[in-house]
This record gives structure tokens, sequence and C-alpha cells, in this order.
């Protein structure tokens, strides 16, 4: 048995931010903060929204990790409390707003073979997403996609501050085939990280699930069905398969 559909994650799979991406974006959204503090009436100075963006950040992670969606709007809302800021909800969600946009003023770059790969394997496969978001929503991923003209590949996504749902948990893959019009049994899931993007695959009853190394290389259980460090090696290595496992 084949594959009929194939799932990418993105961040770590499918792109990475550019060299200029975290000095452009966050100097852009610690500008936003400041000027979010001044509008509230209680200027801050940088180091206190540097800090409060880090324990925001690790307010995420722990949200994460714990399988739940920390939306941009709830980020936003733990750095005005780390600020000492009156809760004013429609400030907190202009900020919130204006920081998720400030993501499309860096540029992200596709990893090895994947502007090659993806409009083979379109060809032949289905091609979905299944991400986890964070301060960059699926909006403005969905946008990167049109600027890297891949958009258009892809019918099926699902972004976890959509769905509300992030992997490893089986509705934020099944959201993605639900649009593909594909089920599990017919999938491939490829993504960098074994705890969120093996590990879920499998569990939503996945066969195949594959490991991308070719950004960093993650361990942990559990074993992927194969590994690629180049997209286009998922192009060779689904040509010379006829049969479960790859």
């Amino acid at each position: 048995m084949k594959p009929k559909a194939i799932t990418f994650d993105f961040w770590g799979t499918l792109f990475v931010e550019g060299p200029e991406y975290a000095g452009t974006v966050l100097n852009l959204r610690r500008e936003i903060l400041l000027d979010a503090a001044s509008e509230a009436g209680v200027p801050a100075e940088e180091k206190d929204v540097i800090e409060a963006w880090r324990q925001a950040a690790l307010d995420f992670d722990a949200a994460w990790n714990a399988e739940q969606v920390m939306t941009p709007f709830e980020r936003v809302g733990l750095i005005f409390k780390y600020l000492k800021l009156p809760y004013d909800e429609g400030l907190v969600a202009l900020t919130a707003q204006r920081i998720v946009e400030a993501g499309l003023e860096g540029s992200i770059l596709p990893l090895p073979g994947v502007v090659e790969a993806i409009p083979q394997l379109a060809k032949t496969y289905a091609l979905g997403i299944v991400s986890d978001t964070g301060i960059s929503t699926g909006r403005v991923l969905r946008e990167q996609l049109r600027r890297h003209k891949l958009l258009d590949y892809f019918t099926g996504l699902s972004f976890s501050d959509e769905t509300g749902f992030v992997k490893p948990r089986p509705e934020a893959f099944k959201a993605a085939l639900e649009e593909m019009g594909t089920s599990p049994e017919q999938t491939l899931h490829i993504g960098d990280i074994p705890r969120t993007d093996i590990a879920g695959a499998f569990a939503t009853g996945y066969p195949w699930a594959v490991l991308y190394t070719g950004h960093t290389h993650r361990n942990g259980g559990p074993e992927p069905t194969a590994r690629v460090a180049n997209h286009l090696e998922l192009v060779q290595l689904l040509g010379n398969t006829v049969s479960t496992p790859l």
C-alpha cells in the first residue's frame, strides 16, 4: 500500500525564519508593546518589555507542552499583566493584531528541497499542512505560502489558532484531512518533532510518519517510518515504495 496524501508540519519542516527575521520582527513587536504601554498610561522601558515577552513565551511553551492552545490575544494579555498595565480588552486585541501582522514584515526561507519537491508531489498526492502556530497565525502563514507561490498546492490547512487543537492531538491532523477529503489510513505525515509530529500522526492512525532532519535533528520516540534531510529525498522515497513500511 502506498499513501494517497501527505501532510506537512510548517516550522522546521517546510520553512524557517530568515536571518534578519528575529531582529526585524522582534524589534517591531517591542515597539508595538512600548506604544501600547504608553497608550495604557503606564510607559514601560524596553528591558521590561523584553522580560515580559520572555515570561509570556515561557507560558506559551508550557501550554503547548500541555497540548493547550494559547492565542496571540491571550499571550498579549499575559504581557500586559507582566508589565502591570491596566487591562483594556480593546487595547489588548489591537496590540495582538499589530503584533501578529508584524510577522509579515520578515522573510522566511524554504528548507532544502521544498520549492522543488512540493510541485512534484502535488501531481500525485493531495497535500496538506498541520501546524502549531504561535504569534504567527494561520492567516500569516497562508500569506507566506502565497508569497513563495506554494499556497495553491495545499488543499487542507490545519493551524492551531484556527482549530483550537495542537499536535499531537488527533483533532489537529483530522482538520486538515477533512479538507483534503482523505483518511489517516491513506496519509503520510512529515515533521521535525517526534513528540508532536511522529507520535501525533501515529496516534491519529497514519501508517507512515517521516522525521525531517534537514533543519535540526531531534531525538525521541516513537521511531519514525523513515528520516529525510531534503524533501527531494521524500520524492525519491515515495517513488521507490510499494508496500508498508516505507
